[in-house]
């Protein structure tokens, strides 16, 4: 599996749109980008990285799930009974 910057900028647009017109916006993270595809028409969002990989709208979905996967997968943070006691 290819691995990305996930700290770079990345584009993110919507082909074919719905109007004939092809929005775009650049974001500052890859993990942005896929983020707000997930919000728009995913079926027509693509993610054009600073390195110039091209992610298609089956590849978009499939990294949303791993990181929906993963964040599942992490362990909750630990919180104190006393937590005002750490402060001091």
């Amino acid at each position: 599996m290819r691995t990305y910057e996930w700290d770079a900028p990345a584009k993110l647009f919507f082909w074919p749109a719905g109007d004939g017109w092809d929005e775009e916006a650049v974001y500052p993270t890859l993990h942005d980008a896929l983020q707000a595809a997930s919000e728009g028409a995913s079926e027509a969002a693509w993610i054009v990285t600073r390195n110039g990989d091209i992610i298609s709208p089956r590849l978009i979905a499939h990294l949303r799930e791993e990181i929906e996967e993963a964040a599942r997968r992490r362990p909750a943070p630990s919180r104190s009974l006393f937590g005002w006691a750490r402060a001091a």
